[in-house]
Formats: structure tokens, C-alpha cells, sequence
């Protein structure tokens, strides 16, 4: 009887290992890169799927050709977001995740965005304790 549910316990506790292990193996963890990250090699990048994240910059949403552009420290990309929509809360001057690819366009770089992402506003709010 005793060995009953220990055998039970033990293949319960393999099962379960078993699907954790397959769980993280199956999953690809998604590289969230930086703006000037991409922009330093951009070719490394070109024609893949990426995911990149920056900073709206004031006055660049033109919405009838459907661009923004999203800046870094250094650097700054066109995003074409005619192949996706713009989600709730997004505004000129938060931080946005784009997902899509880098294309280069004559000599400039621009993202064909699929996804694009806003974060918690709090997320990015400083907090002033004094």
C-alpha cells in the first residue's frame, strides 16, 4: 500500500518535470533590442523578424502615411505601422515596443511594424520622494 503511492508520487513528480523541462525547450525567449543597439549594425538585422524597443518622438506620427519615428540616446528609425494598428494609451514621448522587420529604403532604415506595443504609463513615470 505504502509503495503504491509512493510509485504514484514518483510518476507524478516525473510527469510533471518531464512538462517543465519540454515547456522551456519549446519556448524561445524574445531579445528585445535597443534602438541604437540595431542602429550600430543595422545590417545584422536586415530582413529579420525583430523586436525593438524606443522612445516616440514628439511631432513624428503622420497618419496619413501611417510612420512615427522611435529614437534611442543616439539614434532614431522610421517605423511604417501600416501593416499593424496602434494600440490604446500610445502617444508621442513614451517608450513603445515594435515588433516587425528592418528594411533599408534607399539609405535609410525604417521598421515594417506587425506589432506594436505600449507599456504601463507607470512603468516609465519617475518617482520623487522628497
Amino acid at each position: 500500500m505504502v509503495a503504491n503511492k509512493i510509485t504514484k508520487l514518483i510518476i507524478i513528480s516525473i510527469s510533471m518535470l518531464s512538462i517543465l523541462v519540454l515547456m522551456f525547450l519549446t519556448v524561445d525567449p524574445e531579445i528585445q533590442y535597443s534602438v541604437d543597439e540595431v542602429m550600430a549594425n543595422p545590417e545584422k538585422f536586415e530582413n529579420i523578424d525583430i523586436f525593438m524597443r524606443g522612445e516616440v518622438d514628439n511631432s513624428s506620427l503622420l497618419s496619413e502615411s501611417s510612420v512615427f519615428t522611435i529614437s534611442g540616446v543616439y539614434h532614431g528609425i522610421l517605423v511604417d505601422y501600416s501593416g499593424a494598428s496602434l494600440p490604446d494609451g500610445f502617444q508621442e514621448g513614451l517608450t513603445v515596443a515594435v515588433k516587425g522587420k528592418l528594411v533599408q529604403v534607399n539609405d535609410d532604415w525604417k521598421i515594417l511594424a506587425s506589432e506594436i506595443i505600449t507599456g504601463c504609463p507607470s512603468k516609465y513615470e519617475t518617482i520623487d520622494n522628497s
